[in-house]
């Protein structure tokens, strides 16, 4: 999905493989969504505590952005979930699948205890405006050049209660779902996930 028919060239293996391996997966969530005749994955979204990434993307992008934010809505790192990876496959836009994946990734930040979402979202194919659509805003002025990804990247911020608040329904849609695969992790000390 990442790939995307040649877009994003360097998720592309020399063996003809795809990887898209990052130091921040083994401390975070991963949000899937996958059709249910075929179980194709077709959308994704990694949620982490944001006080395990070492570097947080966010802190090393827009750190003056970060604490502007922290400060306004006191609260701490550990009070975050940093978004990434928020994709949904071409083929499968456009049919609100996006949305209910945003809506999940609230869910289980409202179920982790987190007051806040933050993510650092793409400009070029207008990432942040759907964001911004779903209930995000702009948590600082500033764009950021991030050419592993060829694209412009903004720092956006959202509060789970607000966001659900707003999507009633398509929070009782998802979160079931989501509550039941929580109940499969056992969380470790300082809540960070593991097998």
């Amino acid at each position: 999905m990442i790939y995307e028919n040649g877009r994003f060239p360097h998720f592309r293996m020399e063996d003809g493989e795809f990887d898209d391996a990052d130091e921040h997966d083994r401390h975070a969530y991963h949000v899937l969504a996958r059709l249910r005749s075929t179980g194709e994955l077709i959308a994704s979204a990694r949620l982490a505590p944001a006080e395990l990434l070492a570097p947080s993307k966010v802190m090393a992008l827009d750190e003056p952005g970060a604490t502007r934010l922290l400060s306004k809505e006191r609260l701490r790192r550990t009070d975050v979930l940093e978004g990434a990876r928020w994709v949904v496959h071409p083929h499968h836009r456009r049919q609100n699948i996006g949305q209910l994946l945003v809506v999940a990734s609230n869910v289980l930040a409202q179920r982790l205890g987190r007051s806040l979402i933050w993510v650092l979202a793409g400009t070029v194919a207008g990432q942040d405006a759907i964001l911004r659509h779903f209930g995000f805003w702009e948590a600082s002025p500033d764009s950021h050049p991030m050419p592993e990804v060829g694209d412009m990247v903004k720092l956006l911020a959202c509060r789970p209660e607000q966001l659900l608040g707003n999507h009633p329904r398509l929070a009782a849609q998802v979160a079931p779902a989501v509550l039941d695969e929580l109940t499969r992790i056992r969380l470790g000390r300082e809540s960070s996930p593991v097998a």
